[in-house]
């Protein structure tokens, strides 16, 4: 997948660990859909994030994304 610089410099931790955990997430589903790039957006909606959903792996998750994450667009929660 081609990365602009900006993308690899989230790729290599130089924004943080969430933004590293992130591009690892989606770089990898990059290569499993053979993406040759990623594709500008402007806003984003994270769906069901509730501890019923989640768990406790998935609490854990959210709280290290907490730590030193920051959204890049406009973003709206589905806590359901």
């Amino acid at each position: 997948m081609k990365l602009t610089q900006e993308e690899q410099d989230m790729l290599d931790g130089k924004f943080g660990k969430a933004a590293k955990k992130s591009m690892e997430i989606l770089t990898t589903l990059g290569d499993i859909f053979d993406a040759e790039y990623m594709v500008d957006v402007f806003g984003v909606q994270i769906a069901g994030v509730s501890y019923a959903n989640l768990g406790e792996a998935g609490l854990e998750y959210l709280n290290e994304m907490a730590e030193d994450g920051k959204v890049r667009v406009l973003t709206t929660l589905n806590p359901a």
